[in-house]
């Protein structure tokens, strides 16, 4: 196997590391990382995929901490909407600008919610417009990039949800939506020729799994909610490194 196939397996590693222990960041930080070896239309069928068979394992396991309210009737629905037509946009515009702006408005909504966490700064809670609207811009950003997971964060900051919870049920909007991004590749005839590089990583899925679910496990809720907010931060400058 080639050495930048090797490296590309250690992000992957990392990312959905990431996933197994707080329910996102997998292919935010492995697409951020890998396009620094590989076109992104290349990375795409890859890791997609590898998204789903993660998502699928993760829900066999752990499908009792999804809040099925929450998901179907405030996130996927919005969500989904949102995917269409940030795939859609991918026709007409300049993704790479759009991209270096979102990572950056997630840098500043990571550093700005882990100052408040440390500093016990309780947050305010918002207008019945905004979980929708960030839900929606969520889903746009994830049909651009396939990368939802911060912005969806971001929307579901003011709720009370538990780790578990938490993890579940974004464990399950992925599933969703990473399936349907499948199909559609596989409609348009670009994921049959990476199926033999996703069969090659799920041995690094398996070891992700084990490991990640090992650290939540072993954190509190306070731990966890500084976990989620340094994997944005290393999301946001993953993004922003891929984009020069």
């Amino acid at each position: 196997m080639p050495v930048e196939l090797i490296i590309l397996g250690v992000f992957i590693g990392l990312a959905f590391t990431s996933e197994s222990i707080t329910g996102f960041g997998s292919i935010v930080i492995a697409l951020a990382l890998g396009s620094l070896l590989f076109p992104i239309p290349e990375l795409l069928p890859i890791l997609v995929p590898l998204s789903v068979v993660m998502s699928s394992a993760l829900l066999l396991r752990f499908h009792a901490d999804i809040d099925w309210q929450l998901l179907c009737k405030r996130i996927l629905p919005t969500m989904l909407v949102g995917m269409l037509a940030g795939i859609a946009l991918l026709q007409v515009i300049s993704s790479e600008a759009l991209k270096a702006a979102f990572a950056i408005l997630v840098l500043w909504f990571a550093l700005r919610e882990w100052y408040k966490l440390q500093r016990g700064i309780l947050t305010r809670p918002k207008p019945a417009w905004w979980q929708p609207v960030w839900t929606l811009l969520a889903g746009i950003t994830h049909g651009l990039f396939a990368s939802g997971g911060p912005l969806l964060v971001y929307s579901l900051n003011t709720l009370a949800i538990s780790k578990a919870n938490f993890r579940a049920t974004l464990v399950c909007v992925w599933l969703g939506l990473n399936l349907t991004y499948t199909l559609i590749m596989a409609w348009q005839g670009i994921l049959q020729p990476s199926l033999p590089l996703v069969g090659a990583y799920i041995p690094v899925l398996a070891f992700a799994f084990w490991f990640g679910h090992a650290i939540h496990k072993r954190v509190n809720e306070r731990q966890f909610r500084q976990i989620v907010y340094a994997l944005l931060v290393l999301s946001a400058f993953a993004m922003l490194i891929s984009t020069l």
